[in-house]
């Protein structure tokens, strides 16, 4: 089940507005804030907005507290990614190649999924986000340099 895009970036919690600790904070995830396996949060921002907006994760993290206790994130932008590739969440994903990216995506709403960054993690890395495409921005932030990005998009 795919929410709004309204309902999902109202959700949101970009890194412009609120910093990784207090997002740590919120999850109760304390003993996080310093370590450096959990440095990167682009898949935790966007698990929490899928959360909030009522899509039940598996795996992952559990929430400590707040009213979402109990629920799971999905810490890793691959996991995650690949997740909601299954017909039980977002379905297939269409997938763009650096080139055609910005095309294909063009002034769409939804969220993408970046793969293989250059100059990220030996060109492995990979992001994933929001993108609103009406006003070209990503929730955090794009990657067009990247090899594949996956996009669903959200009416």
């Amino acid at each position: 089940m795919k929410p709004p895009f309204s309902i999902l970036s109202s959700h949101y919690p970009g890194n412009k507005t609120v910093s990784r600790e207090a997002l740590f904070q919120e999850l109760g995830w304390q003993d996080l804030i310093q370590n450096p396996s959990y440095a990167n949060t682009c898949a935790i921002r966007i698990s929490v907005a899928l959360v909030k907006s009522g899509i039940t994760l598996r795996g992952g993290l559990v929430i400590q507290k707040g009213p979402h206790r109990g629920r799971r994130i999905e810490t890793g932008q691959a996991r995650l990614a690949k997740m909601l590739a299954e017909p039980a969440y977002f379905g297939k994903a269409e997938v763009f190649r650096r080139d055609d990216a910005v095309t294909g995506i063009a002034s769409r709403k939804g969220m993408a999924a970046f793969w293989n960054i250059p100059g990220y993690m030996n060109g492995r890395g990979g992001h994933i986000d929001l993108i609103d495409g009406a006003r070209a921005i990503c929730g955090s932030d794009c990657y067009w340099t990247a090899s594949e990005m996956w996009f669903w998009p959200l009416r």
